[in-house]
């Protein structure tokens, strides 16, 4: 019986440090995912953008030439930005229409929680009686939120065609990634 009773001990003494070998490991093993997780996370800063509506687009909307989306498709292509949909329901009653400078910005940032705004315009009004020998252009500004530092950033004029609009930001669109992260 006392053979017994020594033998059962020693089994459940190993069952137990068994688990605890075990609980360790696996505590191990969190702590270190945790941790590999925590470091990633600090890494990537995510900014959160909203490209303002055209300060001069509506009559070219109504022509259907709107490059806002170009630029909201192109920076959500980048780990590290998150372009907010433009907020219409919070900015009832607030004057965004025509906004291209930072001083018509605070109310705008007063409604919205966003890193940085985006402003953009065409370089000139819109030709209806020749648009097809018009020349396009336009320009965009990065205003950081917090501070209201703002900053001209890529721009193009004299292209021939609208397409040329659209095809000018996806290829620049680096440069405008890299002024907003020297902003921030």
């Amino acid at each position: 019986m006392k053979y017994a009773e020594v033998v059962l001990l020693f089994l459940l003494l190993m069952v137990i440090s068994c688990n605890t070998i075990e609980k360790n490991n696996d505590n191990s093993l969190r702590d270190s995912s945790k941790i590999a997780h925590d470091s990633i996370s600090t890494k990537i800063d995510t900014l959160e953008i909203i490209v303002v509506q055209c300060a001069n687009g509506y009559e070219y909307a109504i022509h259907n030439f709107d490059f806002n989306p170009v630029i909201e498709n192109e920076l959500n292509k980048f780990e590290n930005i998150k372009v907010k949909p433009f907020p219409l329901n919070e900015l009832i009653g607030i004057a965004y229409q025509g906004v291209f400078d930072k001083k018509y910005c605070t109310p705008i940032i007063e409604k919205v929680n966003v890193d940085f705004l985006i402003l953009t315009r065409f370089d000139k009004k819109y030709d209806a009686l020749n648009p097809s020998q018009m020349k396009w252009g336009y320009e965009l500004r990065i205003v950081n939120t917090e501070t209201l530092e703002q900053i001209n950033t890529i721009s193009a004029h004299d292209l021939n065609d609208y397409s040329d609009i659209e095809k000018h930001l996806k290829d620049n669109i680096e440069k405008l990634k890299r002024d907003i992260e020297r902003l921030k």
